[in-house]
């Protein structure tokens, strides 16, 4: 199967979906990672200087499962839902040729990450309808849609979860390659030595949610997903590992 993972800002996919990713990889199935925006809200800093770090984060942790990375560069929290960002995310998931495409829910906190959302729900169509404007062929199939997690776990009720306990420091080791995000203040520095995971907000959010998750499903780590349940990406196969 190929494998799409959908993230409005670097580090999200590795926060919710990046053990799952990583047993992917791990199978053999060929995993994107695309990364909507170009990272620069955070930290302080020039702009252009931030998004080329996070970019380069970005590669670092994608290339820790191999995993392919598409990098959209869409200014941090300007995710629009208009035709010329919605004829992009086509052309996205049309070089992908999913089978299984992973995103935000629905209702998330962030409008980047509903924004991608509504996107991803809405490219999907025009990936698979023949006349659609694009430089790349129509896909043959429909694509089903999991809605990995939200931020700390609020309002989102899994129904199926992937047992990531196996490839739980290959998941920290992902999201550890953002070093941008697990320094403390807000301005860059490039001499930042990391703490210990514990002592860092972000992984110490994450393995919270996971081992959560994991309670849920009687596993030492886990992470949940929903499924986008309409006509025509509903199947009878599991397509999580």
């Amino acid at each position: 199967m190929n494998i799409l993972a959908i993230g409005a800002h670097p580090d999200d996919l590795e926060e919710f979906c990046g053990g799952t990713l990583a047993l992917y990889t791990r199978a053999g199935h060929p995993v994107t990672m695309c990364v909507v925006t170009d990272g620069q809200g955070n930290p302080l800093g020039k702009p252009e200087e931030i998004a080329a770090i996070r970019k380069a984060e970005a590669q670092a942790s994608a290339d820790v499962i191999g995993a392919a990375l598409v990098w959209m560069a869409i200014p941090d929290g300007r995710v629009m839902v208009d035709e010329a960002t919605h004829n992009r995310f086509v052309d996205v998931i049309r070089a992908a040729a999913p089978d299984v495409i992973i995103t935000h829910p629905p209702d998330d906190y962030h409008p980047d990450h509903i924004n991608t959302n509504q996107l991803v729900l809405q490219a999907t169509q025009g990936a698979h309808t023949a006349n659609y404007p694009s430089a790349l062929p129509p896909l043959p199939h429909a694509m089903p849609i999991a809605f990995m997690d939200a931020e700390l776990g609020i309002n989102f009720q899994p129904e199926e979860y992937v047992d990531i306990s196996e490839v739980w420091e290959t998941k920290l080791n992902m999201l550890l390659q953002h070093r941008s995000q697990c320094m403390p203040g807000r301005t860059y520095d490039p001499d930042f030595v990391m703490p210990p995971p514990d002592q860092i907000g972000l992984a110490r959010e994450t393995r919270i949610l996971s081992e959560f998750r994991g309670l849920s499903c009687g596993a030492r780590y886990a992470e949940g997903f929903r499924w986008w349940r309409v006509a025509y990406r509903l199947g009878t196969k599991r397509l999580l590992p």
